[in-house]
């Protein structure tokens, strides 16, 4: 294998490919980044056995060939060199090295053989349809904070991506909860998602192909079975396995008669619970526990330390029910405050102990529930 490739291209190439790797893994092969060139174009690949990730770029090629290097490695080479220059990339067969040079700079890589590199196989993968890279990004972005952590609830652990009906529309919806916080995602469902399973995509693969959706433009093309999920864009291929598991019935804790309502300039609340929620963390629990008094057309925000003192503040809202005190964690609550694009937010009560519904006034499409705690 030898050729000649632009360091721009290769680095932003690599930067989607490597964050797939496993850097310890009973596998070595696995830490590598497999590099094959083929005519005009050079595919680099890789996978961790869950994710498999391929990118193909613009290339000079003098000698076909296939390769594996770590990856890593050859990322943290690549970005460092002078962006746009060029790099030569040679095979050295008698030591199984990959020799890179580029100006002065001289590096030799060790390589491992591709014949035991895996491949997901994509072959049952039926359902396809075409997405917009922003509404991708949007189903994503609003939903990803809610994903949970907690591995003894694996099923949690991702994006819950599935067909619905609202108001006697098909819609494709997204769904995040970690039990304390839930996000739901409305779009019109796209053309040939009728049929799509409902699949889990997991935590890891939203967040590489949420850093590959920064990256392009355009249309991306989704395949997937029950098991698999597939997006494509520009020259970019990522294909997933997705959660082995049942998402919950959401629908369950979503709240359908909390009537007491507070409106409120989305800005106005944002600020108070950031300036309030400075002193809020519990030496005890880390809750970051804040206060909510709402009487009057005001909303009074008060947190106490027992080390760092107390907060209040109080802006104006519209609010026509009696008083209401509630306690939630602010740093849930900002999560949601910060994913809200509109002027204005609503948030719908019942009671102290029960789950609050917050809506985007300008976005029907989307919602928010958080469970209260105690304060």
């Amino acid at each position: 294998m030898k050729l000649k490739v632009n360091s721009a291209e290769l680095s932003k190439a690599l930067s989607h490919i490597q964050g797939v790797v496993e850097l310890r893994h009973t596998l070595p092969i696995l830490s590598n980044v497999i590099i094959k060139a083929d005519g005009d174009n050079l595919r680099l690949s890789s996978t961790n056995l869950d994710i498999f990730c391929s990118e193909k770029i613009g290339a000079s090629i003098e000698v076909d060939g296939e390769i594996s290097v770590p990856a890593i490695t050859l990322h943290e080479i690549v970005k460092k060199l002078p962006q746009g220059s060029d790099i030569d990339l040679e095979m050295d067969e008698s030591e199984n090295s990959l020799n890179i040079k580029s100006g002065r700079s001289r590096f030799k890589l060790s390589t491992l053989p591709t014949d035991d590199f895996p491949d997901i196989s994509q072959d049952d993968l039926l359902v396809k349809f075409i997405m917009n890279v922003d509404d991708l990004k949007n189903m994503i972005d609003k939903t990803k904070f809610a994903i949970s952590n907690e591995e003894s609830r694996y099923y949690l652990n991702g994006i819950f991506f599935h067909a619905a009906h609202k108001n006697g529309i098909d819609i494709l919806r997204s769904v995040a909860t970690d039990g304390h916080r839930l996000a739901q995602y409305d779009m019109p469902l796209p053309q040939g998602a009728e049929k799509m399973s409902g699949v889990i995509i997991p935590k890891k693969t939203i967040l590489e192909l949420r850093r590959i959706l920064d990256d392009v433009n355009g249309d991306v093309h989704i395949a997937l079975s029950a098991s698999k999920i597939k997006f494509a864009c520009s020259e970019v291929e990522l294909v997933s396995k997705v959660i082995d598991g049942t998402f919950p019935d959401y629908t369950k804790v979503i709240p359908q008669n909390n009537e007491k309502k507070l409106k409120t300039n989305i800005n106005d609340l944002k600020g108070a619970i950031e300036r309030v929620s400075a002193i809020a963390v519990s030496e005890d629990t880390k809750s970051r526990g804040i206060k909510l008094i709402i009487e009057n057309d005001k909303l009074q925000l008060l947190a106490n330390s027992v080390s760092k003192g107390s907060a209040v503040e109080e802006i104006d809202v519209k609010f026509a029910n009696d008083k209401l005190e509630i306690g939630f964690n602010s740093r849930y609550l900002l999560d949601i405050i910060s994913e809200i694009d509109g002027s204005d937010v609503t948030l719908s009560f019942s009671d102290p102990a029960a789950p609050v519904l917050i809506e985007d006034d300008a976005h029907d499409h989307l919602f928010f529930v958080l469970m209260p705690m105690r304060i």
